[in-house]
This record gives structure tokens, C-alpha cells and sequence, in this order.
């Protein structure tokens, strides 16, 4: 089984952001990969030593939001990340009007022939399944995260969790 923690509008709580992996480490276990979806993907930067002192293989990706500006121009809007053999789309959600609609995300998830789409912005906790699975892990700024299980392809855990600040 493959774990991943996945945040989204950290905000630059960095601190936070450390918090909620060690929530999440000492709730679950190790964790295989850490999938930030924007707004405040810098901040992934600042707790990086620590996941990789627990973790040392784990994989780390992030995209862009609205709100991350300076010096993280390399990092994309969106991309596709292969996890536990299950194919990920991964965007903030701002260009995708996720706010009003979660059908373009749908059609990009699908468009990118993936079968999960994990997106934040709107700040609220979301598991729907549609076409594909569209996951919105809340506000890691408020302590909202979650993690995914996946096994052979396919979620076999989702836990949305709150920690308190």
C-alpha cells in the first residue's frame, strides 16, 4: 500500500504545515509521498528536511496557486503524478473555476487520462466521486489535511482529517 499526505493552502504556515505531517506520521505511518495543491507550495520547501528525516524516500510534489508568487515560477499549475499505480491529477483549481463548478476538473482529470483529482482553493474538505475521484483536502492553514491510501491502482483509504492548532 502506497500513503500519501495531501494539503493544499498552507498559506506560509510552514509550522503548520509540520505539525499536520506529524499528525499525519503518527496517525498512519509512514508516508510514501507528500502532494501540496498550491497556495503556499513554498512552504513544502521549509518542512522538506523533516519528511525526508522520517521518510527518506518520499516523493514530494506540488503545483502553483493563486496566491504563490515569487520564486516559484518552476513549479506547474498542474501536473500528473503515478502513485501506488494509480494515475493523479493535481492542480490549485483557480483556472478551473473549482469554486462554482468541479466539472472542468473532472474533464481535466479525465483529459489527462487520470482517475483521481486532488485540487484546493476553495478551502473546503471535498470527496466526490464522479468520473473520477475529486479530493480538495481543506485548508492546511486551519489544520485540515488528508491521506490517501492506494493499492494496486485504486483508493483504498481516504481520511479527511482535522488537527487543531
Amino acid at each position: 500500500m502506497t500513503r500519501a499526505l495531501v494539503v493544499s493552502d498552507s498559506h506560509g504556515y510552514a509550522a503548520g504545515l509540520r505539525m499536520i505531517a506529524e499528525d499525519a506520521r503518527r496517525r498512519f505511518g509512514a508516508l510514501d509521498a507528500c502532494l501540496h495543491c498550491g497556495d503556499g507550495a513554498g512552504d513544502v520547501k521549509a518542512v522538506e528536511a523533516f519528511l525526508r528525516a522520517h521518510d527518506p524516500k518520499i516523493l514530494i510534489w506540488q503545483v502553483r496557486g493563486n496566491c504563490d508568487s515569487t520564486g516559484l515560477w518552476d513549479v506547474p499549475v498542474d501536473r500528473v503524478v503515478s502513485l501506488g499505480g494509480a494515475q493523479i491529477y493535481m492542480t490549485h483549481g483557480h483556472f478551473v473555476a473549482v469554486k462554482s463548478t468541479l466539472t472542468v476538473l473532472e474533464d481535466d482529470t479525465l483529459e489527462h487520462e487520470c482517475s483521481i483529482g486532488l485540487f484546493g482553493h476553495t478551502h473546503e474538505p471535498c470527496m466526490e466521486m464522479r468520473r473520477a475521484l475529486l479530493l480538495n483536502p481543506g485548508c492546511a492553514h486551519m489544520g485540515q489535511y488528508l491521506v490517501l491510501e492506494i493499492e494496486n491502482g485504486k483508493p483504498v483509504g481516504i481520511h479527511l482529517e482535522q488537527l487543531k492548532f
